[in-house]
């Protein structure tokens, strides 16, 4: 399909882009949840009133298409609900691409509200996953949630939040906008392993991101902006 076809030559363009770094850059292909195609803010609440199964054959197509492309790892991120993490697992199963299991939190829950020790004990025994973790959250969220992943599953972290900022329809975006470098550092020591940002988290943004990263001792390739 055309949809398939955009998604492979989007992998061919990310890694010609790539190919110009001096270090070695992994190419992820982002795989989100049902609630961000019905745009309806449901990534942000989960539970769409679906069956796994069924939720498993709306995944299935697209993990495909995404892997059609050939990329290194495949982003499985902004999970709201351990029920659409199992779905995704399992349509993640056939093909033949490592994968990342991220979810968004709040309060130290996922979105729909269910422990993290059970959201990443999907992820136990699973042949293609090689990391768990968090992504558009508010960065005070990731260090807690890396914990729980990393002591229920033992893999490496995926730490990527969001901005922090909230918006107001007077005041506009205002908060927290960029993560110090004692907060990076903390995700380290909490397992991360794969640092970036996610939404408003711009290049100049992550720059700083990026040099506590560096300043940690971590591979160059430690950081990075999800897209």
């Amino acid at each position: 399909t055309r949809a398939a076809a955009v998604a492979a030559r989007a992998t061919e363009l990310a890694r010609e882009a790539a190919r110009r770094h001096p270090e070695r850059v992994w190419v992820a292909a982002s795989v989100g949840p049902l609630g961000a195609v019905r745009a309806d803010g449901g990534e942000y609440r989960g539970r769409y009133g679906l069956t796994e199964a069924e939720l498993v054959r709306f995944h299935r197509p697209r993990i495909e298409a995404a892997a059609a492309g050939r990329p290194d790892v495949l982003a499985l991120e902004t999970v709201p609900d351990v029920v659409e993490a199992r779905a995704m697992l399992t349509a993640a199963a056939r093909v033949d691409v490592p994968v990342w299991l991220s979810y968004t939190v709040a309060d130290g829950r996922t979105r729909a509200g269910q422990s993290l020790t059970e959201a990443f004990a999907v992820a136990l025994g699973h042949p293609r996953v090689i990391a768990v973790g968090v992504n558009c959250c508010a960065p005070a969220e990731v260090a807690p949630a890396l914990r729980v992943a990393a002591a229920v599953t033992g893999l490496p972290g995926v730490a990527y939040p969001n901005s922090g900022e909230r918006w107001d329809a007077e005041r506009g975006w205002h908060g927290s906008a960029v993560p110090t470098a004692d907060a990076v550092a903390a995700w380290y020591a909490a397992g991360a392993r794969l640092i970036g940002g996610c939404c408003r988290v711009g290049p100049a943004r992550l720059a700083p991101v990026a040099a506590a990263v560096r300043d940690l001792g971590a591979p160059p390739t430690g950081a990075g902006l999800r897209g």
